[in-house]
């Protein structure tokens, strides 16, 4: 997942903040989330890849996810987070982060895939076409791809997420880090603790909807289906390698 290249083309600062924790003091899995596609939209937006392509009628939508964390940060550290681009795949642009604490040490890193989409007609478009040449080389890096996920093999029902108001994001479809959040909360009730979280997002979620969680679990991982009337929305798998 991780490059070799340690040239990163953008990077921001966050403090860790009280309403981004957990009971132990710990940045949440979805929080983490929250700052990595803020730093990547950060990034697009410097270099006119961002709300300009928005304003011609194409949107970043992210496919997949890929995030290990070595040490999460706690309540009040500061954190440095970069990102770069890291070739195209196909349709899919590769997007890699960092995040290093105040003395360089590694303390999570990510691989996302995404693809462009023309907003009007749902279809996606080639990322060199409006992506600069510097940021995003067209050139076949299939080894940054993230995993594609399979279903659980035998599904166990786990419980029922409703789509509600603040799951929304600008585009009316429910963000992204939701469905991070519902996966961080289903493991906490199954008491499986992780430290790397794989997600493929299949198909949009809307207001209103009921998010069927289909789950297999053993010691080192488990598997979690969103299901909505019969339609994968996301596959993800949770992982402890500690």
């Amino acid at each position: 997942m991780q490059s070799k290249n340690d040239s990163f083309q953008y990077e921001k600062e966050f403090e860790v903040l009280s309403f981004q924790v957990d009971p132990s003091g710990k940045l949440r899995w979805s929080a983490l989330a929250d700052m990595l596609q803020e730093v990547a939209w950060k990034h697009a937006d410097s270099r006119n890849f961002g709300q300009k392509l928005f304003d011609l009628g194409f949107m970043w939508v992210l496919s997949r996810f890929d995030i290990q964390v070595n040490e999460m940060p706690s309540w009040g550290n500061d954190i440095k987070i970069e990102t770069a681009g890291r070739g195209i795949n196909k349709l899919f642009a590769m997007r890699e982060f960092r995040v290093k604490d105040s003395h360089g040490k590694i303390l999570a890193s990510a691989m996302s895939a995404w693809l462009l989409l023309d907003i009007e007609k749902k279809r996606p478009q080639k990322p060199e076409k409006v992506l600069p040449a510097e940021l995003f080389q067209p050139i076949l890096e299939e080894e940054f791809l993230p995993e594609k996920l399979k279903a659980p093999s035998y599904p166990v029902f786990g419980r029922n997420f409703q789509v509600n108001f603040s799951d929304l994001d600008m585009n009316n479809h429910v963000n992204n880090v939701s469905y991070i959040r519902w996966i961080e909360d289903f493991c906490k009730e199954k008491d499986f603790k992780f430290n790397r979280l794989l997600i493929n997002y299949q198909s949009e979620a809307i207001l209103g909807e009921s998010i069927e969680i289909q789950f297999e679990i053993d010691s080192k991982k488990i598997v979690i289906s969103g299901i909505s009337n019969g339609r994968v929305v996301f596959n993800s798998l949770m992982t402890n390698n500690s």
